[in-house]
Order: structure tokens, then sequence, then C-alpha cells
């Protein structure tokens, strides 16, 4: 998020590689109102940088337009102007909300489970996003550390996948089914 004025905004921002889901995404804010219905391109500074390989990346992102009624969410999610887990999260953490937190932050790892990207909250806050994911949905999961210092990432168990996949696959686009196991029938 991002205050801007007397208000604060949601700022997305995804590669060329996942543009569908990001035009998805656009398109419900769009037709809530919520911000622009202008097409997002790549756009401004740090919109285009060298891969790891010298290729050029593509960032394409959008905002949603500047509330004042959104301040509350941003005063709670950056009180140190640092990013936490605010302990509300649980009321908002629904099917819909968890399908896009695996579609921006999750990875899927083989014959293993689904990690999501917690890097940048303590060890406590990643525990509260476990223990939520473990009454909430009936999720297993584990805490691992990064190899860098005070960075946590929390995994779903294998043998949640399935449970997972139940709950937010009606929710995830389409170019983003990869990051769900196969699961025979």
């Amino acid at each position: 998020m991002e205050r801007d004025g007397n208000g604060s905004r949601f700022a997305f921002y995804q590669e060329d590689i996942h543009g569908d889901y990001l035009l998805w995404l656009h398109h419900n804010l769009s037709s809530l109102g919520y911000c622009k219905p202008d097409i997002p391109q790549p756009h401004g500074r740090g919109a285009v940088r060298k891969g790891l390989n010298g290729s050029t990346r593509k960032i394409y992102r959008f905002r949603t337009y500047t509330f004042s009624s959104f301040n509350w969410i941003y005063d709670e999610f950056y009180p140190y102007k640092r990013k936490i887990i605010p302990k509300f999260i649980d009321e908002y953490l629904s099917p819909s909300a968890l399908a896009i937190w695996i579609m921006d932050d999750g990875t899927l790892y083989k014959n293993k489970g689904l990690k999501f990207c917690t890097n940048s909250y303590t060890l406590n806050e990643v525990q509260y996003l476990g223990k939520i994911l473990e009454n909430k949905y009936s999720l297993k999961f584990s805490i691992h550390k990064t190899g860098v210092v005070n960075q946590y990432g929390l995994y779903i168990h294998k043998s949640s996948m399935s449970t997972l996949t139940e709950i937010v696959k009606p929710f995830l686009h389409p170019s983003m089914l990869y990051k769900l196991p196969k699961l025979s029938d």
C-alpha cells in the first residue's frame, strides 16, 4: 500500500510473464470502481529491468484510486513504516484472499507442498499466519529459515495440498493453476 495525501491506495506489480493474472485482477478491481479502467501497461521508472540472463523484463503495474476509507488498512499494516501482520487478518483471510496470496506470493515445490514468501515478517507473525491457516482451514504448516538472518518461510505440507486446492482452486486465475499440484481424481 501507499499513502498519498489524505488517503491510501493499493499498488500491484507483476512481471509480464504474469500479465494475464494482473489483467484479471485489474479487471475485477476496475469493475468494482476501485481503479481506472485503462489496461495496465509498462509504466514509468522501473518498468523495465534486466533479467539474470541479460534479457529485458517488463514490469506492469496499476494502482487503485486513493481513498481516505483505506487509511485504517494502511495504518494497521504499516504502523512502524514496516509492513506487519495485523491481529485482525484472520477475519479477512477468505478463500478468495488466500487464492490471491498464493497467486502473488506462493511457490509450489513438487512433491513437497507450497511455500509462501513471508521473509519480511517476524517469526511471531509467520507463526500467527500459520496458526490461522491451521485453525481456519485445517492446513498443516511448518516454518523454515530462509538462509538469511531473521527471515522465515511459511510452508503448507504436502499432506494438506488437496485441502488447499479444494479451498482456492475456484478463485485462481487459470494462468496460475501451476501453483497447485495436479491431483489425481
